[in-house]
């Protein structure tokens, strides 16, 4: 489904369910990952129980409800840096994405917020992510909040 882009806070969202990509080393230290950490403390909580009891994956996937959202922390890198090296995984995207999509039509849900995933601190280019989204996304409407 194409994607709807927003400006404005995500995080104002009237939107129930907020995605986010996370690496998988149970750290949420930098970007739209810190912001759940501190306002959405059990999503971080959740994340960091999953990663000390059985390690996180790329394309794993939680829906955590904190702070009356649910917030998806989508595992879209392995690892993280501020070097400019592209860590977001974009198989791991369209894996996440994929999930989002069939747990979301599951629950008879329409629409699903989320930043540029992968395309900061990731690394990734949007376009590409962008047309992954739009790809696996057939039956849940994907806003996306820009600054």
């Amino acid at each position: 489904m194409k994607i709807e882009y927003r400006k404005g806070n995500l995080f104002a969202t009237d939107i129930l369910h907020i995605a986010h990509g996370c690496n998988a080393q149970g750290v949420m230290g930098s970007g739209v990952a810190k912001i759940v950490k501190e306002q959405y403390f059990d999503a971080f909580k959740f994340y960091a129980e999953q990663y000390d009891e059985h390690g996180l994956k790329l394309g794993d996937v939680q829906f955590v409800p904190a702070n009356g959202k649910v917030i998806i922390n989508a595992i879209t890198q392995n690892l993280y840096g501020k070097d400019g090296k592209r860590f977001v995984d974009y198989e791991a995207v369209a894996g996440c994405m994929y999930t989002i999509n069939r747990d979301l039509k599951l629950s008879n849900e329409t629409h699903v917020a989320m930043p540029q995933i992968g395309a900061g601190l990731g690394g990734g280019d949007w376009a590409v992510i962008a047309a992954i989204i739009e790809s696996e996304l057939t039956d849940i409407q994907p806003v996306v909040y820009v600054l």
